[in-house]
Order: C-alpha cells, then sequence, then structure tokens
C-alpha cells in the first residue's frame, strides 16, 4: 500500500501525483490563498490518459460562480454551476474533498459546500492539479489507499517536505531580515519591529516567537494546522516574558468538549470563559484559526467563523511572544 507526506509551499501551477490512487474514504486537504488580483483558479483530479476525473473552478470573472466539470477524450462535458463564492480575494481558505463511492464532497473553510457525482472510474485518477491565482500552503492526504501499480516521476512544482523555514508574508508585504531561526528565536536579539507580518512555514511544536514593539489595534494572528488524532488539547497563548503575564490562553480540551479562555496574571489564574455556541474543531481534522486585536478585547475566528470575543483583562500592548503547544500540527503562522 502507497502512503503520502503532506506537501508543504509547492509553487503553482501544481501537478503532484496521488500515491496509491484514490477509494472511497480517500480525503486530500488543502490550504491555502486566494490571490488579492484573482481571476479564477482550479483544483483537478486527473487521469494518466489525460482525462480530468474531476473539475473544481471558482470563477471571480463571471460574477462569483463555482463550475465543475469532467473531460473525457479532450472533450468537458455537461458543466455543473454553483451560484454561491465560497473564497474571497486575499482570505486563506481550506477546501477538504472527501472521496466517496458515489461523489465527491467538497467543503469549503469548514462548511459543506457541494457534491459532483463520479462521471468516470476512480481508479482511474492519477494526480492532483492546481493553477490559477492562489498559493498553496499545505496539501494533506488521509484516508484508504489502494496499491501503488506504478510509482509516477517528479512533477512539476511538486516538493517533499522540507525542514522548518520563513517565508515572504502574503499581500506582498517585506518583513525584512528574517532568518529560519526566528520560528523559535532569542527575544534579545531584536532591535526593530519588522515592516510587515512575519510568515513562519511549517514550525515545530511547541512554538514560540517574539511579537516585537506593541501588540497594537487591528493586530492580527494567523494560525494554520490539524489537530492530532485522538487528541486531548492544545493551547494558543499571548504573553509577556518579563512578568509572565498571559493576556489571553486559548485551550480547546477535545475530552472535555470545552473551550476554554483565561487569564493568568502575577502567577495566578482568573475565572474561566467556556460559553461557546458550537465546538469548530475537531480531532484528525485541519483549522485555520484568527485571532484579531480589538479596542476592548480579542475576537477569535475559527474557519471563518466567528467563535468567541474575549475582553482585555490586561493591556494588550504588553503582548511580546506568541506559544502554541500541545496536540496540534502546524503548517503556517502569521504575526
Amino acid at each position: 500500500m502507497a502512503y503520502q507526506q503532506p506537501i508543504y509551499n509547492p509553487s503553482v501551477p501544481l501537478q503532484c501525483p496521488i500515491y496509491g490512487g484514490i477509494s472511497d474514504g480517500k480525503m486530500i486537504v488543502i490550504q491555502g490563498q486566494v490571490l488579492s488580483h484573482i481571476k479564477r483558479f482550479s483544483i483537478n483530479f486527473a487521469c494518466s490518459n489525460g482525462d480530468i476525473a474531476f473539475h473544481f473552478n471558482p470563477r471571480f470573472d463571471e460574477g462569483g460562480v463555482v463550475v465543475c466539470n469532467t473531460m473525457q477524450h479532450n472533450t468537458w462535458g455537461t458543466e455543473e454551476r454553483k451560484q454561491h463564492m465560497p473564497f474571497q480575494r486575499g482570505m486563506y481558505f481550506e477546501v477538504i474533498v472527501n472521496v466517496k463511492n458515489h461523489c465527491f464532497q467538497v467543503s469549503v473553510n469548514g462548511q459543506h459546500f457541494l457534491e459532483y457525482q463520479h462521471r468516470i472510474p476512480l481508479h482511474t485518477v492519477y494526480s492532483l492539479d492546481i493553477v490559477g491565482d492562489v498559493t498553496v500552503n499545505c496539501i494533506n492526504f488521509t484516508g484508504p489507499s489502494v496499491p501503488n501499480v506504478y510509482p509516477p516521476p517528479p512533477p512539476y512544482g511538486c516538493q517533499p517536505p522540507s525542514m522548518p523555514s520563513v517565508h515572504p508574508p502574503p499581500y506582498g508585504i517585506a518583513s525584512g531580515n528574517i532568518t529560519p531561526n526566528f520560528a523559535q528565536p532569542s527575544f534579545g536579539q531584536f532591535g526593530q519591529k519588522p515592516s510587515g507580518p512575519v510568515t513562519v512555514s511549517n514550525p515545530s511544536v511547541p512554538f514560540h516567537a517574539a511579537i516585537v514593539g506593541n501588540f497594537r489595534k487591528d493586530h492580527r494572528i494567523l494560525i494554520v494546522g490539524s489537530v492530532k488524532h485522538n487528541a486531548d488539547r492544545f493551547t494558543v497563548n499571548l504573553k509577556n516574558t518579563q512578568s509572565n503575564n498571559i493576556m489571553m490562553h486559548v485551550n480547546p480540551r477535545f475530552r472535555e468538549g470545552a473551550f476554554v479562555r483565561n487569564t493568568l496574571t502575577n502567577g495566578s489564574w482568573g475565572s474561566e470563559e467556556r460559553q461557546i455556541a458550537f465546538m469548530p474543531l475537531s480531532p484528525g481534522q485541519p483549522f485555520q484559526m484568527e485571532i484579531l486585536n480589538q479596542n476592548h478585547g480579542y475576537k477569535v475566528v475559527v474557519n471563518g467563523t466567528p467563535v468567541f470575543e474575549y475582553r482585555h483583562r490586561i493591556q494588550s500592548r504588553q503582548v511580546n511572544q506568541i506559544e502554541i503547544d500541545g496536540d496540534v500540527i502546524l503548517s503556517l503562522v502569521q504575526y
């Protein structure tokens, strides 16, 4: 049986073999960012004979429609159009394609989006191709695999996982002289604040990074990753290294079914906040978490949906470090 490691930060256009092919229960998770000038992009499940079993094609240049189709013998079939655009210009996204015996199930940012009935046999699918106005941070393959009949050659743009590194931040903003060691820095070595957000790709856990300068209003932290299978909990802390105060402690606890928030002041925890409409995270599932510093508190958004707001108990300008630890795998942290 063939198993496939995650692919981090491949170039686009991308053609990547799906080792072992696809079958019922296979799941492909694609995390990336829509470019601000986007016209369209496509995700294709291609066959070795040139057919395309599933063409998923968001089109901003046609008023915001998603087109799905199949190509056989160089001829496109009947289009299936969904008049709803789940993507936004400049925003991060997560697409999950779940392969079923009768269809491809697609969810976007944690929400079911569509089903596409198979038109050609699953066993003919050979590769995952991505083209268009997007960048890709991570592609993850989970679930059943079928015997690998032939070893595909290394494709264009498809790269194996590498050591954690720092990549230029999105939106084309320069972030100064940054080395890969910035993922776990020595906090005394930074004399000035970078000119834009810092993006760290594939950092190890536990993750520690310095936030240089005031943690200002509208400062945003973005965390992209996945919760480990059989996870108990993980934590995200915004803290001050001099006082060891934690301004906001975010602690999803899966065995308790709780999403705990708190503040540590002078070595003592305050009162926990647990109330939440729903648990937005699940073991074994990828996620995208955004933390936004607002006038009166922090706003936390998971998979594009606001989850809670946490009022400031200590001034946010004292935050100079972010910590992430526990049962989580990180593919990107931006701060």
